[in-house]
């Protein structure tokens, strides 16, 4: 999937933001061009940047991917394990 985000990113094309999407769904990771980090940077705790893809959405790529791993959510060691066990 990371492959195919970078494949996808294209600033001289006006691809600056890459989305994985899968069944009509918005995941992660995304991919940014450093244009938005000032933006990304003022992000507090767990909130994420959806408003910030919404409001830039003439950048944004969306990425076709299979299946569900682009919404599993893995932010500790614990999650990490519990992802190679399924």
């Amino acid at each position: 999937m990371i492959d195919r985000l970078i494949e996808t990113f294209a600033p001289d094309r006006g691809h600056l933001i890459a989305v994985p999407v899968s069944e009509g769904r918005r995941g992660n990771p995304v991919l940014w061009s450093r244009r938005f980090f000032k933006e990304l940077m003022t992000l507090d705790g767990d909130v994420g940047a959806r408003h910030l893809i919404a409001k830039h959405t003439e950048a944004v790529a969306e990425v076709p991917v299979d299946g569900d791993s682009a919404f599993l959510d893995i932010d500790t060691p614990q999650a990490l394990e519990a992802a190679r066990s399924s």
